[in-house]
């Protein structure tokens, strides 16, 4: 009797520990979500190639930026590295359109855009320069120089890559003009302001 006892009181502990049939779920522990990581990590501006070129095409240079709600990414203008993606959505440097002016190198209406903001007089790492024209009588941009700061690839010069494409108009894509020492000759003039003259 003591035995049937036992095992009465053993079956009536495991009975109430497990939940009845149709019993709430609630009091049962949930199992652990991990949170979802798909996004991937942006790439450094500093990292991409230095030729590195779209093969998307635009079908106005207003796409290039993106679209209003922000939604798509923005692509750089055809014949464009991808480091100057965007580069309307950045800090502008010039308070208005910079008119041309006799021995103008870059002949044309311009504005000038920074990806980073400048530090105690120098832009930081990483940081990418557009000015972007269009040319006298054109309703397009026919150039774009861009500068980019990249860590130990041009020491003389505080590490600052120049380039300059034009193209001849809406239709055709970019093509680099110039590179490197033509540009550096006249950027040193203003070596004290970081090589860039927009200052804002």
């Amino acid at each position: 009797m003591a035995r049937f006892a036992g095992l009465a009181l053993l079956a009536i502990v495991a009975a109430l520990a497990l939940p009845a049939c149709g019993g709430d779920d609630d009091e049962l522990p949930q199992p652990v979500q991990e949170p979802e990581t798909t996004m991937p990590e942006p790439v450094p501006t500093e990292s991409l190639p230095e030729d590195e070129m779209t093969t998307e095409e635009t079908t106005t240079e207003e796409t290039a930026s993106g679209d209003d709600d922000g939604s798509a990414a923005p692509a750089p203008l055809p014949g464009l590295p991808n480091w100057t993606a965007g580069y309307r959505e950045w800090m502008k440097l010039n308070a208005g359109p910079i008119p041309p002016r006799d021995a103008d190198p870059h002949l044309g209406t311009k504005n000038v855009y920074a990806s980073r903001q400048k530090r105690r007089d120098l832009y930081p790492a990483g940081t990418v320069i557009v000015k972007e024209a269009r040319r006298p009588g054109a309703d397009f941009v026919g150039l774009v120089a861009g500068m980019r700061k990249v860590p130990g690839s041009n020491p003389g010069h505080n590490d600052w890559i120049f380039v300059e494409w034009t193209r001849e108009s809406r239709d055709t894509p970019f093509t680099e003009l110039a590179r490197g020492a033509v540009c550096e000759s006249c950027h040193s003039g203003v070596a004290p302001q970081d090589y860039v003259f927009t200052t804002g």
